[in-house]
């Protein structure tokens, strides 16, 4: 099994469409939102089979697989914070706490995770993480200004590593024209400097806030593999 984020399923096999894979049997199985590929070789050489084809699709699909196995992408993630003695506090608008959830399900996470902070309301960005009145007022609670100073604030507050952040509309309601619902912006502050994303995702409340969180766990395993 390799395990995929960041493709959809039509853009994987347009990507593997010319790989010889001939001697393998590929499945293609989404699992918001994420999509997982299980190869298949049968006969004794099987194995070898299989490494190789192994080998041919992650040099087509690169970063974009993060795991393989039984894998998930916190696991993933925890994995590559205690082999770097590396900590993170996560601050969290739109996704509720599960960023962090979903890191503390994985055992011996106290290693990693110092904290998480739930900032819902402009007065507690304000108050927990530091976040300028006058970024608020200009720019708003979801932007990029303020994913980037909620991400330094969470690292400056908890003495981490890397400070991780998301802010965005999950709707259904509270979407404008500029920011409709699913907008979402994520920053990172960590060693290698500070950086934001947008994103819009469609989808349910309840999806935005899925692949919010594993947008962001993907931004910390990307800045922890290239060591920024």
């Amino acid at each position: 099994w390799l395990k995929v984020f960041g493709l959809p399923e039509s853009r994987i096999d347009d990507l593997l469409k010319d790989v010889d894979l001939s001697s393998i049997k590929i499945g293609f199985y989404p699992h918001f939102p994420e999509v997982h590929l299980k190869l298949t070789a049968r006969g004794r050489s099987g194995p070898k089979l299989l490494i190789r084809a192994e080998k041919k699709i992650r040099e087509r699909l690169g970063m974009h697989i993060f795991g393989r196995g039984r894998e998930s992408m916190e696991e993933v993630v925890g994995k590559l914070l205690a082999r770097k003695k590396a900590t993170v506090a996560v601050a969290e608008s739109c996704t509720g706490g599960y960023i962090v959830h979903r890191l503390t399900d994985i055992p011996g996470s106290s290693r990693y995770v110092e904290r998480g902070f739930i900032c819902y309301s402009d007065l507690s960005k304000r108050e927990l993480l530091g976040v300028k009145k006058s970024t608020l007022k200009k720019y708003g609670a979801v932007s990029q200004e303020c994913a980037l100073e909620m991400a330094r604030g969470a690292k400056l507050r908890a003495r981490t590593t890397y400070g991780v952040s998301v802010t965005g509309i999950a709707g259904p309601s509270g979407g404008t024209k500029e920011k409709p619902v699913g907008t979402v912006y994520l920053a990172i502050s960590g060693p290698g400097g500070d950086y934001s994303i947008h994103l819009l995702f469609p989808g349910t409340r309840e999806q935005v806030k899925l692949i919010s969180s594993e947008a962001a766990l993907e931004l910390l395993r990307q800045a922890l593999l290239q060591g920024d």
